[in-house]
C-alpha cells in the first residue's frame, strides 16, 4: 500500500510516515513567506513534521532555456533529502514539477501539499463551518497538468470547501492560465489573461500557487485573493477571519 494512504487510513501512523523532507523554494522565502509560515503551522496542527532541506538551491523555475539543466539543478536537491527522507513535499507548483521531472528513477516519492491534506482529517480538526460562503477555486496551469506531475484529485479544493458548507464557483477558469510567467516582461499580456479569471470568479479566490497569487491580487479589484493555507487555518480556528 502506498505510504500517503496508509498514513490516514491507519489508526496508529509511524514516525517515518508522518516525517517529510521540506523544499520551499525561492518564492516561499521571499515574495510567498506567508505561504511558507501558514504551510508550516497546518501541519503541525495536522501532526506531519517537515524538515526543511539544507541548503536547497534554487529548482530552475522556468528562468533556464535548458530542460536539462533544470532537472540537473532538482536533483541537486533531491540528493540533499536523502538525510532527510526519501518522502519530499515542496508548495510551490512549479518547484513540485520540476522535481517530479528530476526523479527519473523513481527513488524518491515527491508530493505536493494538496495531495497530503486529506479532508476527513481536516473535518476531525475543524472549528468552524464556511457557512455558504462563496470561493472559486483557482489551480492555475502546473497543479492539474502535464499529468505526469499533476496533483492525484485534481478537486480537492472543491471538496474542502464543500464538506465545510462553503458555495463553489468558477468551474470553467479553475485551469486557466494567469500569465505569471510573463509578468515581469509583459504585465499587459497577464492583465489580459486575468480578466476573464477575474470576472467569472465569485467570492474568495482560492490558490495555492504563489505566482498566481501576485498576479491575481496584482489586477483584482473585487475579489479577495486567498492562499488555501489561509482558508484551513481558518476552519482550525488560528484565524479570526478570512
Amino acid at each position: 500500500m502506498d505510504k500517503i494512504h496508509e498514513l490516514f487510513l491507519s489508526p496508529f501512523p509511524s514516525e517515518e510516515m508522518m516525517h517529510y523532507a521540506y523544499y520551499p523554494g525561492c518564492s516561499l522565502k521571499g515574495s510567498a513567506k506567508k505561504l511558507d509560515r501558514d504551510l508550516r503551522r497546518v501541519f503541525e496542527i495536522l501532526g506531519i513534521k517537515l524538515t526543511e532541506i539544507e541548503n536547497w538551491k534554487c529548482c530552475g523555475a522556468f528562468e533556464y532555456g535548458s530542460l536539462k539543466q533544470i532537472r540537473e539543478m532538482s536533483k541537486v536537491n533531491l540528493k540533499k533529502a536523502e538525510r532527510i527522507s526519501f518522502q519530499l513535499i515542496a508548495a510551490c507548483p512549479l518547484c513540485c514539477k520540476n522535481l517530479k521531472e528530476a526523479n527519473e528513477d523513481k527513488k524518491y516519492s515527491i508530493y505536493h501539499p494538496l495531495e497530503i491534506l486529506n479532508v476527513d482529517v481536516l473535518f476531525a480538526k475543524a472549528k468552524r463551518e464556511l457557512r455558504g460562503l462563496p470561493f472559486t477555486p483557482y489551480y492555475g496551469c502546473l497543479l492539474l497538468r502535464p499529468k505526469e506531475t499533476a496533483i492525484k484529485d485534481p478537486y480537492v479544493m472543491e471538496r474542502v470547501i464543500d464538506k465545510f458548507g462553503g458555495s463553489l464557483s468558477g468551474e470553467k477558469i479553475r485551469d486557466r492560465c494567469c500569465g505569471g510567467n510573463r509578468f515581469f516582461v509583459d504585465k499587459e499580456l497577464s492583465l489580459e489573461l486575468t480578466r476573464t479569471i477575474l470576472a467569472k470568479s465569485r467570492g474568495f479566490l482560492v490558490v495555492f500557487c504563489p505566482l498566481c497569487h501576485m498576479v491575481l491580487r496584482t489586477f483584482s479589484e473585487r475579489n479577495k485573493v486567498i492562499y488555501f493555507t489561509e482558508l484551513l487555518l481558518y476552519l482550525m480556528g488560528e484565524r479570526e477571519k478570512l
